[in-house]
């Protein structure tokens, strides 16, 4: 064998027998309610295609529509010949959507986080980031570092810490959050932040990749759920890989941002773009949202269905984690939901905290009475 492979088998040998070894679940249907993984059939309460509109009719014929127009791929970055009508008409729709002046379309959620930090990230800029946000954005405080930023991370919630923290610092200052925390299902307490933000001068930034969909009455996520009308955080990254069901994420910001970001965020220039039939497929989605069949309330309803079995009470997202604590308990639990028939994978560390392993449950609106009522009696039994 090469060093290489040597390295590889080293390294995946430590990774085993810490116990930290993963195996990807293999789906050979839809990310339906009931859906065949690995060869049987369970009730998914996992996926986070909330909404459900993986599958829904409009959303599946108009992205064929455009591939039989436009083809399979895009052809080349979004500077070169990757925009299309359909690029230009998604950002104009995520913009509409969610109240901004303009919207820059990634194509990952990922990639959009990390883009935005390396391209804001100066000498003299300081960022604070949530303890608890996701991977992404800590990829991109890293990347931001290298540009000359300095990083430091806040207390999970907490204000009054980015308030201290703020009042340490002389200069431009952005401010990261994830929205809706996506391992514990909680909200930023995004009003509070803002007031933060403004009376030191510094800029809020919301991943709102979770609650695009699914928080506020329209689905149109975190600033519709604090009903943020007059004030909205500076940049707002929506998903559309989560409840719109398709992929990419959307950068929301005023006008200045979004070119700024055009010219100058790596993942953009430089990432062969999205294919027209996705750009298509997350319009469709958003025009559901706006339409007269939203499921946004039954997925609300099914939420709190759940909750209250559990005894939640009120539960504000369609994430509800199980609390499990050791992880092969974690283990132990999730397998057997899986042999009463419920698909829920077990959360450990490094996803969470050594010692804070649970069952993360995910509810769609499609879900079913009878499924989320069984769910909630199989948990019981634990």
């Amino acid at each position: 064998m090469s060093w290489l492979d040597t390295a590889a088998c080293e390294a995946l040998g430590q990774w085993r027998g810490m116990g930290f070894e993963r195996v990807p679940a293999v789906f050979t249907t839809g990310q339906d309610p009931v859906c065949t993984v690995d060869g049987r059939e369970y009730v998914l309460f996992s996926s986070s295609n909330y909404l459900g509109l993986a599958g829904h009719p409009v959303v599946a014929e108009t992205a064929a529509s455009a591939i039989g127009r436009y083809g399979t791929g895009s052809g080349g970055s979004r500077l070169t010949t990757g925009s299309t009508d359909l690029h230009v008409q998604v950002e104009a729709d995520f913009a509409h959507f969610l109240g901004y002046d303009d919207a820059v379309f990634f194509s990952a959620g990922f990639l959009a986080n990390t883009g935005v930090l390396q391209t804001l990230a100066a000498p003299g800029t300081l960022i604070l980031s949530d303890e608890r946000n996701h991977a992404s954005i800590i990829d991109g405080c890293r990347l931001a570092k290298a540009s000359g930023a300095s990083v430091s991370v806040y207390r999970h919630r907490d204000p009054s810490h980015v308030d201290e923290l703020l009042g340490r610092h002389d200069g431009n200052a952005l401010v990261v959050t994830d929205g809706l925390f996506s391992m514990d299902g909680t909200l930023a307490l995004v009003p509070e932040l803002l007031a933060v933000c403004r009376a030191h001068g510094a800029a809020l930034m919301v991943d709102d990749a979770h609650g695009t969909g699914t928080l506020g009455a329209t689905g149109r996520g975190i600033i519709e759920h604090f009903e943020l009308r007059d004030d909205l955080p500076d940049i707002l990254v929506a998903t559309a890989s989560k409840a719109l069901g398709v992929e990419g994420g959307a950068v929301a910001a005023s006008a200045p941002v979004a070119a700024l970001l055009r010219q100058k965020a790596r993942p953009f220039v430089y990432s062969t773009s999205s294919t027209p039939s996705t750009c298509a497929a997350v319009s469709a989605a958003v025009g559901v949202l706006e339409g007269g069949q939203s499921p946004v309330a039954a997925l609300h309803r099914n939420i709190q269905r759940l909750a209250a079995h559990l005894g939640m009470g009120e539960w504000p997202s369609p994430i509800i984690p199980v609390p499990v604590g050791d992880e092969a308990s974690a283990v132990r639990a999730s397998a057997a939901l899986r042999d009463a028939g419920y698909f829920v994978p077990a959360i450990r560390w490094p996803t969470v905290p050594r010692g804070e392993a649970m069952l993360r449950v995910t509810v769609m609106a499609t879900h079913t009475d009878e499924q989320i009522d069984g769910l909630a009696n199989a948990i019981s039994r634990l």
